[in-house]
């Protein structure tokens, strides 16, 4: 026994002292996280009303966003919800999210979150509204996204928090441009319930086209009777304008109808440009060719024609280099049917 013990020692591997020392292999580092600056948030509140005006004359850069999508908060609740605190303490929650880009780093913090929470104290503005945002994984891009506050799996929306988000969905659908029959759900493209099970499109949908209907009726006052006539018969070729922009401002100065296409960044030699196409009115009267005139032209001779001032005596623009407004008053009560 002892001679084989011996045999068994002799014959065990020894270690050649010329081979390099055995390396530990070391544990793997985690990766390195970047570190995103702190994000930018608007932080304002504004009635329905507000609201409305604020994105009228909203300059929405290019490119322009082809859906807005309807998100629910869950967490917080209404009765949870303490407005700009809340705002405060959603923008920290962002701020801690990781996040992968498309070489594989990862980053802690979001550069942008949803637009919009609406609450029954108002329609509180988050990330810019003219850029893209962040509300569904792999559809931010020329993307809109409204956020309900409240939990709305088994109930349904109401009071104000109803009434400011059917104001907001409607307002950015009708100065995009969109199809409020193409609004989103979160849930459209994620498992989550976001909108809420209990809020479905055939529940919403209809009461956002009726604002939208509601809205355009009240625009409608301030025009012609012959004007809003044509418009209506073109509102399917027509786009809404940025009222506050150069393009928009000069066409109301003109009488133009109405714009055919959004704003068009362009560059021709060398120099930036932005082109937009507008419908312009022309009308005759039958058997006199020779009278052919523009809309405005035509609304500027029935003022005449009823004692009013004349274009020649009307300032062109105020101190401010604004072009006046029409007068409030119908200058030709057009009583016809256009077919």
């Amino acid at each position: 026994m002892l001679r084989a013990f011996w045999k068994g020692l002799r014959m065990r591997p020894q270690a050649d002292p010329a081979a390099p020392p055995e390396q530990s292999v070391p544990e793997e580092s985690p990766p390195e996280v970047i570190k995103e600056p702190p994000m930018q948030i608007d932080g304002r509140v504004m009635s329905a009303a507000e609201f409305v005006r604020y994105v009228e004359a909203l300059d929405v850069r290019a490119p322009l966003p082809t859906r807005v999508f309807l998100h629910h908060t869950w967490r917080p609740t209404r009765e949870t919800w303490r407005g700009y605190s809340t705002i405060l303490a959603m923008k920290a929650y962002y701020e801690k999210q990781l996040w992968v880009d498309s070489q594989g780093r990862v980053h802690e913090g979001w550069t942008a979150g949803p637009h919009l929470f609406v609450a029954d104290d108002g329609i509180w503005l988050f990330s810019d509204l003219r850029y893209d945002g962040v509300g569904v994984y792999g559809h931010n891009y020329r993307t809109r996204h409204l956020e309900m506050v409240g939990n709305y799996d088994e109930v349904l929306p109401d009071g104000p928090t109803l009434d400011n988000t059917v104001a907001a969905l409607g307002i950015l659908h009708e100065r995009l441009g969109l199809d409020i029959q193409k609004l989103n759900f979160h849930r459209d493209f994620s498992t989550k319930s976001c909108p809420g099970w209990a809020v479905t499109k055939e529940w919403i949908i209809p009461q956002v086209a009726n604002w939208i209907a509601e809205h355009r009726g009240a625009q409608d006052q301030d025009l012609s009777t012959l004007r809003r006539s044509l418009l209506r018969m073109a509102q399917d070729l027509l786009v809404p304008t940025n009222d506050s922009f150069a393009l928009a401002r000069a066409a109301k100065a003109r009488g133009l109808l109405g714009a055919l296409t959004h704003e068009i960044p362009m560059e021709i030699d060398d120099k930036g440009y932005v082109v937009q196409l507008f419908a312009e009115a022309l009308i005759v009267p039958v058997n006199e060719w020779h009278k052919v005139q523009s809309l405005k032209d035509y609304e500027q001779s029935a003022r005449r024609s009823e004692g009013e001032r004349g274009i020649e005596d009307i300032p062109s623009s105020d101190e401010e280099g604004q072009p006046f407004a029409p007068p409030p008053t119908d200058p030709y009560d057009f009583q016809g049917e256009i077919r």
